[in-house]
């Protein structure tokens, strides 16, 4: 079983190429399916759609409360790309878990900060020039995490001014362009620590580690005492909305932000409308 893990999640890394955020929660959900199964003696073989349900039932009896919908949703969803595995890899006949039923998750409206808000942290930021060149790239370019920790030095282009994303599996490499001043500054961050084409733009052999990344956004983001929950991907938020609001093409920031549909980027116009709706009732405020 644990070879079937360490399998597994090499597979997730080095061919499906998912984020690290997304290959541990998998490995976390797999890793506890599979200890059940050993417990109950049972083969992934001959594991049915009633045992896959029953399991989803028992998860919540041995936590000591009902899990929430979203973490059942992510532990049938990881279930359920383990086992397209190992059909692929002709372990198991079938896939019983695409016959459960995965809850229904309310839509939220994705945390974005104000102009204002972004701005105030890039300037308090600038002091300290990694720090500020990593929140300008997940600002202005809108990045993933995981996606900023793996950019080498040749992944950045200054004539022209852009940055290119490996988007693995298959898909066509995503090319972001730089702003004229984030340029300058990332070609003069690159000279002056005379970094090699191959390095990791923020690491040398070792990559920047994903946890050093949420620190400094909270980090400025407390510095600038703003209360809302800032984290990474708050900036990425930002750079979407911040974009729509300036009337950009939905679809242009669809190939910016690398969704695969339309429908993801689309969850940013709600915000719009939220907007549209506030306008008018100021008005009838102001009466």
């Amino acid at each position: 079983m644990e070879d079937l893990l360490k399998e597994y999640v090499e597979y997730l890394k080095y061919v499906r190429r998912v984020s690290d955020h997304t290959v541990t929660a998998y490995g976390t959900d797999v890793a506890q399916f599979l200890r059940t199964l050993r417990e109950r003696k049972m083969n992934p073989a001959s594991f049915s759609v009633k045992d896959a349900e029953d399991y989803i039932r028992d998860l919540s009896k041995n936590f000591g409360k009902p899990l929430s919908v979203s973490t059942l949703a992510r532990k049938i969803s990881s279930l359920r790309n383990f086992f397209d595995y190992l059909v692929l890899r002709n372990y198991v006949p079938s896939n019983p878990w695409v016959k459960v039923k995965t809850p229904r998750l309310r839509k939220r409206s994705p945390d974005f900060l104000t102009k204002e808000e972004v701005e105030r942290m890039l300037r308090v930021s600038e002091q300290k020039e990694r720090d500020h060149l990593i929140l300008s790239l997940l600002y202005y370019c809108g990045l993933r995490v995981s996606e900023l920790c793996n950019l080498r030095v040749s992944d950045v282009s200054f004539s022209p001014a852009f940055v290119r994303i490996e988007m693995g599996k298959g898909r066509k490499d995503r090319i972001v362009p730089l702003n004229n001043s984030l340029a300058s500054k990332l070609r003069l961050y690159v000279e002056k620590h005379e970094k090699e084409a191959e390095e990791y733009l923020f690491g040398t052999a070792t990559r920047l580690h994903p946890s050093t990344v949420f620190r400094i956004v909270r980090k400025y983001a407390s510095l600038c005492n703003i209360r809302k929950r800032v984290h990474p991907h708050t900036l990425r938020h930002s750079f979407a909305t911040h974009l729509l609001q300036k009337r950009v093409n939905v679809r242009v920031v669809q190939e910016l932000l690398g969704h695969a549909n339309l429908s993801t980027t689309s969850t940013y116009l709600h915000l719009l409308d939220e907007e549209k709706f506030a306008a008018v009732n100021a008005l009838v405020e102001e009466v």
